[in-house]
């Protein structure tokens, strides 16, 4: 009688066992389905021209069209993605001359093989109150009201304040928490500022605080601040803010400010701020009109290289095909209080230069 009780109890152990398996082989499975890898991509391509006709075929202070009277790639890039649930991760492998620039040999140093990675992180989600979000790896910067991708920003052209007043990326991780469906925090520790490897001993800290009172207003709040300078103490700080309207359901307007400044040695302050006014008007469904004013005084030439005010106006005229070519037509006229536009001999004896530019962008 033992026999056929330990008998049958073996089965219902060896069912129970099956049943818990087969459950949990549904449960990953049915987590892949919903949860699946996302892959996506883009390759983006510009013609810029440079009515100054500089010698060197450069465009002075510009960020990514920075060739002229040529093709150029830009970028072209594949993301892999998975949402976290609660663990994923995203990688960006990304191509071009503009990796060159945000990966320069000074960011890199002896880290070549990281070159083409614009960002490879990990990201874990926490079970406390609203969920709190870990991302940990490389992660381009919080700071700035625009990104690296053409497509994801009004204009073509990188604003001054993208190009001179904010980091590119960094290596650290953040902690982000949603305290309502209106007002989020994120805390951000880094090596430093567009680097890989710090080359001091302490870390850059950050913040960023996101304020959506309506559908139709949002307020940014962002800072960075430590030392940057190799084996330096001296701090760079950096404050951020950007106000988002949706004015009426074709208009769109937003306004960018960032005041920065770095402790000299042995004493004084090199500073650097300026303010940018960026407008889009939908047309139709597949077309936008988008125009952007800008001011930036770098008192010392700290990040300019000369200590001038520099100012531009960009016009913008988007088109769509197919949803998912994107083509911009784009003339932008740059000025400064001081002669740093390069002309055709070579030298730089003028105060402005004015460009026109194509830039398509392929998505997928």
């Amino acid at each position: 009688m033992n026999k056929i009780f330990n008998f049958y109890k073996i089965n219902i152990l060896i069912l129970g066992l099956g049943f818990l398996v087969c459950k949990n082989n549904f449960a990953q499975t049915k987590d892949t389905i919903s949860n699946p890898l996302q892959i996506s991509g883009m390759f983006d391509l510009y013609y810029s021209k440079n009515f100054n006709n500089p010698a060197s075929h450069i465009n002075d202070f510009r960020n990514f069209d920075v060739y002229e009277n040529q093709f150029d790639i830009n970028l072209a890039k594949v993301t892999f993605q998975k949402l976290a649930s609660p663990v994923g991760f995203r990688i960006d492998l990304a191509f071009g001359h503009a990796m060159d620039l945000v990966n320069s040999d000074a960011s890199l140093g002896t880290e070549k093989s990281l070159r083409n990675i614009e960002q490879a992180y990990l990201t874990a989600v926490i079970p406390l109150g609203n969920g709190l979000t870990i991302n940990a790896g490389k992660m381009v910067t919080h700071m700035g009201g625009e990104v690296i991708e053409s497509a994801s920003n009004i204009n073509y052209s990188r604003s001054l304040l993208f190009t001179y007043a904010i980091p590119y990326f960094h290596v650290g991780a953040c902690a982000s928490y949603p305290f309502s469906n209106q007002f989020t925090v994120t805390g951000y520790i880094y090596n430093g500022w567009n680097n890989i490897v710090d080359n001091n001993k302490d870390k850059t800290l950050g913040a960023e605080i996101i304020w959506t009172p309506s559908k139709v207003f949002t307020f940014i709040q962002n800072w960075i601040g430590g030392p940057e300078e190799p084996n330096g103490t001296k701090k760079r700080h950096v404050f951020d803010t950007i106000l988002n309207y949706q004015a009426t359901d074709a208009l769109f307007v937003t306004l960018n400010a960032d005041y920065g400044q770095e402790a000299l040695d042995p004493s004084g302050y090199a500073i650097w701020k300026g303010v940018a006014f960026t407008w889009k008007y939908t047309l139709t469904s597949v077309s936008t009109l988008a125009a952007r004013g800008e001011y930036y005084y770098d008192q010392s030439g700290f990040t300019t290289g000369t200590s001038q005010t520099l100012k531009e106006i960009t016009l913008t005229y988007e088109y769509k095909f197919g949803g998912s070519l994107l083509t911009r037509l784009e003339f932008r006229r740059d000025w400064s209080d001081q002669n740093t536009f390069e002309d055709e001999t070579g030298a730089f004896t003028k105060n402005n230069q004015n460009t026109i530019l194509i830039g398509s962008v392929y998505s997928f």
